[in-house]
């Protein structure tokens, strides 16, 4: 599975238990809380894969981000550049350089951008390094501490610590949706290093199908509902 896969997942099954506590009764989610909640189970399905340097949280999202960088950060260097072959100055140079980078928001905010981007490049190397692909990273005790981090970083910052949930229910669905093809997950870890599976051999295929269904008729169901109200 792909991350598309594992976006759509994620998203479809907490799309189902959203549309199905509002059939029961609950009282609509605000579009505003809806979308948060969508990119918060998108980001923590594809940050499971932080343990493959060629994975789309690990690869293709920080070389898109350096790429912007470079391209925003290279006019101030150009000048640098300039600076220094009229004046042969390299300190000068370099002053007018960060002078440029830390006065301007926007490149500032695309310096640390490219930093961040560097350092989760670092990471998922030292992680597959350490713990190899679909290790410990896929792992239920792992996924409960992945998700009451996420959960005191969101009360760290202000927000309601239960969103951080929503960040744990795509992590979980992708260790699951994992335990659903043949290379299986470690669910156990680290109680058993074993890769288990969540069927049988012969369910697997089905199972994938089914939870792939289940995750679109949960996405199509809750825009079903939330056009109803609107039209309502």
């Amino acid at each position: 599975m792909n991350y598309v896969h594992h976006a759509v997942i994620g998203v479809g099954t907490a799309s189902l238990g959203v549309a199905a506590a509002e059939l029961l009764g609950a009282p609509l989610a605000v579009p505003a809380a809806v979308a948060f909640g969508a990119v918060t189970v998108i980001l923590g399905s594809i940050a499971v894969d932080i343990d493959h340097p060629k994975s789309y949280i690990s690869n293709t999202i920080p070389t898109r981000v350096i790429r912007l960088a470079i391209a925003g950060l290279s006019l101030p260097a150009l000048v640098a550049v300039g600076v220094y072959l009229t004046t042969r100055d390299l300190q000068g140079a370099w002053t007018q350089f960060t002078a440029a980078v830390f006065g301007v928001a926007i490149l500032r905010w695309m310096a640390v951008a490219m930093g961040a981007a560097l350092a989760l490049m670092g990471l998922s190397w030292v992680l597959c390094r350490s713990l190899h692909h679909r290790g410990p990273l896929h792992s239920l005790v792992f996924t409960a501490g992945v998700t009451l981090v996420a959960c005191l970083a969101c009360w760290g910052v202000g927000l309601y610590w239960w969103w951080g949930l929503w960040f744990g229910w795509g992590w979980l669905w992708h260790i699951l949706a994992d335990g659903l093809t043949e290379a299986g997950v470690p669910l156990l870890w680290p109680f058993r290093d074993q890769r288990l599976h969540v069927l049988p051999r012969w369910g697997r295929r089905i199972g994938q199908v089914l939870l792939s269904l289940a995750a679109i008729l949960g996405i199509v169901g809750l825009i079903t509902l939330r056009l109803h109200s609107f039209i309502d």
